[in-house]
């Protein structure tokens, strides 16, 4: 019996509900669309012991841009991954795109902990250098928007409930 519940409990830790919302992704801004069709790279997030992969020295220390978590149980190679988590990489004096990637091996954040120790070495980050802070912005803002990744807590423009009656009840 104990097999059966840890058969559920592992199937409802490990559920994840994406929501594919057709609409957005015809609303897709068009001047992003030209920036994000840019040569995306791909690394690696986690090695077989749980560290940080060495390919994640390939990512530049020298720009800022946006990184996708991407899960690729590479069932299906080449068409089986899910976007998990969108991201964006400020460049300052102290931040860079290869920084905030690493940064993630430490993160607390509930929904992040879970992503990483749940599929962490089936992980790859695809990642975009960009140089201007505001285009980096931007772009986070509408791929997130679109794509609605089920890791992200900050979704633009998602309807949800008040919490309270609109009349007090």
């Amino acid at each position: 019996m104990s097999e059966i519940v840890d058969m559920c409990r592992r199937q409802k830790e490990t559920e994840v509900v994406f929501s594919l919302n057709y609409d957005k992704w015809r609303d897709f801004d068009d001047e992003i669309k030209l920036l994000v069709d840019s040569e995306w790279r791909t690394v690696k997030f986690l090695d077989e012991k749980g560290d940080l992969h060495e390919e994640l020295k390939e990512i530049p220390a020298d720009k800022g841009g946006i990184y996708i978590f991407i899960l690729n149980p590479n069932i299906v190679p080449g068409a089986h991954t899910y976007i998990m988590y969108i991201g964006r990489a400020q460049y300052t004096s102290n931040k860079n795109l290869r920084k905030r990637c690493r940064d993630y091996l430490r993160d607390m954040r509930p929904k992040i902990a879970t992503m990483r120790e749940t599929w962490g070495k089936e992980l790859y980050i695809k990642y975009l250098p960009l140089n201007d802070n505001e285009t980096i912005r931007k772009v986070e803002k509408e791929l997130i928007r679109v794509i609605i990744p089920p890791f992200n807590d900050q979704i633009p423009d998602l309807y949800k409930a008040p919490k309270k009656s609109a009349w007090g009840g």
